[in-house]
């Protein structure tokens, strides 16, 4: 046996005892093995995908109708949306707030003991009122007359419980539904929204 081919021998031999040797010999000996592959490599990235597709990946949005006092009713729209779920005395309870960027226009409820879809009201009859507050100027949070309650009374004195919160759908990742509110602010001033709808991806 002269030196090359003693060389090759030796070559083939360490392969043989090597696995990543071992595995590309399969592939020489047996071409099938590269379609196999390939099709392992598809499945895998199909199911990588699909594993992130069960989240929402478009961003949240809030949109509606809205009017402050005696102003006319305009659009509120915005995808500065956020929302989480959060045990607060034992129970889960939904935090949403939205900001509208070119006026600071801003909605934020607070829904105590969220058990899933339904209707909840604000502020409710339960032992812990639902929160709902339309604010027509985030930016001016100085000015208290600012801040519409739907706790506070209207200026005949005629509480304000008109708020209505419909979760169409809630899931571990993300909340949608409907929303109406009526609210006043110190001044007896009346701020209403209505027709407004959102989805968004709840935070951890």
């Amino acid at each position: 046996m002269n030196k090359s081919t003693s060389s090759k021998v030796r070559f083939w031999q360490n392969i043989d005892k090597n696995p990543i040797g071992v595995f590309f010999i399969s592939f020489v000996k047996y071409p099938i093995n590269i379609l196999y592959a390939g099709l392992g490599i598809i499945v895998f990235m199909f199911s990588y995908q699909s594993s992130f597709s069960e989240k929402p990946t478009e961003p949240g949005f809030f949109a509606g109708k809205i009017v402050f006092d005696e102003e006319n009713y305009h659009r509120i729209e915005t995808k500065n949306i956020d929302a989480q779920v959060k045990n607060e005395m034992g129970n889960p309870v939904l935090t949403l707030t939205c900001t509208q960027e070119k006026n600071l226009e801003s909605v934020y409820l607070k829904i105590y003991k969220i058990k899933g879809p339904g209707t909840y009201f604000i502020p409710g009859d339960g032992e812990i009122s639902n929160i709902g507050n339309l604010i027509k100027n985030l930016d001016n949070y100085q000015d208290k007359n600012n801040f519409f309650e739907s706790s506070l009374p209207n200026k005949e004195g005629v509480k304000n419980g008109v708020g209505r919160v419909n979760i169409t759908k809630i899931t571990s990742n993300f909340v949608e539904g409907e929303l109406i509110l009526i609210a006043n602010n110190p001044k007896g001033q009346q701020a209403v929204l209505e027709s407004a709808k959102f989805k968004v991806a709840l935070q951890n």
